[in-house]
């Protein structure tokens, strides 16, 4: 069960920061968001400390496909306009529902937007029709925004920040709960600091009680695919992507003579093949002309985020770089390492064939989508430089 506990912990973990990457550095909302929520649980609802924390990891998981990170937008007007803002915190509960043990969880993101005085959303609540966990996420939100007002808030500003607030956007009890947490030994210096996050995010995983997973199918399968649906979730032309690769992946690797429990395994790293991909603007991603030589160059490090993110997950050390191998080419020329033949994985050169697969059927806004015969005929002829001859030899035959 200890083992259990920990891949589930890392595996959240690992999601929520793949939602925090912005550009070329991490944001820590949801982190900070986590930390702060799990602090004020402990003094009034201590039982599901555990469960505010994965709410707090995951409140923001159905914003994904804004254009920029959710933080990002810090006018509320706007939250009542923008389609994708207003029905977020709904469509965070809807996913993380999903995942069998987090439905507690589920029910406090829905809320973590609405505000006391009932001026919030989805449904406009007041008072204490508003979930507790939910009240104590939305002062923890909102002291992550003040945190990145430059310059930096002192103590007493940030008290007095949250303080204009109380009586509208939370509760009198809420705020001084927030205060009182802030104001013990050097708590509040620690929350602001961004190198101290991860120290802090780290001990609380070790001391948090661990979640009940008696009663969860296949914990690893279930979060997985709700990755991956996240993953793809970022770009309206990505849908279904990532389980399409791993599909392919598992069957290029059964038709290689790969043994079941490794094909699973490569199935497992197709499923989070693309999670660095988030950190790519959409503005990169979804431009229809040639990339310029900056634009391509952050498009480069979506691999090397991707391992970043299967790094955290012990249980997927080894699948980490053959996830984040996939853009290697067969003679040398592909990224992030520009490994040629046998150094790059064997999983990764046979993802690359899958994901290229993938982009070339499907819908996409920098080329013309082919069908399959089509497709095929571009693998034939790019065996030996982009893909691995023998792996394109067989995909020809065996992919749809």
């Amino acid at each position: 069960m200890e083992d259990r506990s920990r891949f589930f912990s890392e595996l959240i973990s690992a999601l929520s920061l793949m939602m925090d990457l912005d550009e070329n550095r991490k944001l820590y909302h949801a982190w900070r968001v986590a930390i702060l929520a799990e602090k004020l649980a402990r003094k009034i609802l201590p039982e599901y400390r555990t469960h505010i924390f994965y709410a707090g990891l995951l409140h923001d998981i159905g914003a994904i496909s804004l254009p920029e990170h959710v933080v990002h937008y810090t006018d509320i007007k706007e939250h009542f306009t923008n389609p994708i803002l207003f029905s977020h915190p709904e469509k965070s509960a809807q996913i993380v529902r999903q995942i069998n043990p987090l439905v507690i969880a589920a029910d406090m993101i829905k809320d973590h937007h609405e505000q006391w005085d009932g001026s919030g959303y989805p449904r406009g609540l007041s008072g204490n029709n508003i979930n507790l966990g939910g009240q104590i996420l939305r002062i923890c939100d909102t002291f992550d925004i003040l945190a990145r007002v430059k310059p930096p808030l002192s103590l007493e500003g940030m008290k007095t920040s949250l303080s204009a607030r109380r009586g509208t956007e939370y509760s009198e009890l809420i705020y001084e709960l927030m205060v009182t947490t802030l104001e013990e030994g050097d708590f509040f210096n620690e929350i602001m600091d961004e190198k101290k996050i991860s120290e802090q995010f780290m001990n609380i995983i070790k001391a948090l009680p661990p979640i009940d997973l008696s009663y969860c199918r296949s914990e690893a399968d279930e979060i997985i695919r709700v990755f991956a649906k996240v993953i793809d979730a970022k770009h309206s032309y990505t849908a279904g992507h990532s389980e399409r690769v791993a599909e392919y992946t598992y069957k290029l690797a059964k038709a290689m003579g790969m043994k079941e429990e490794e094909a699973q395994r490569l199935k497992l790293a197709g499923y989070l093949h693309d999670a660095g991909k988030v950190a790519v603007p959409r503005s990169i991603l979804d431009k229809p002309g040639r990339l310029t030589m900056d634009e391509f160059k952050l498009m480069k490090r979506h691999p090397v985020y991707t391992m970043e993110i299967l790094s955290m997950v012990s249980f997927l050390k080894d699948l980490v770089v053959i996830a984040g191998g996939h853009h290697e080419r067969y003679d040398g020329s592909g990224y992030p390492d520009g490994l040629a033949g046998e150094a790059i994985p064997f999983g990764a050169r046979l993802m690359a064939v899958a994901d290229a697969y993938d982009a070339m059927t499907s819908l996409r806004p920098y080329q013309p989508q082919r069908n399959f015969a089509e497709a095929k005929e571009v693998i034939e002829k790019n065996a030996g430089s982009q893909f691995d001859p023998k792996v394109a030899k067989v995909a020809v035959k065996v992919l749809p």
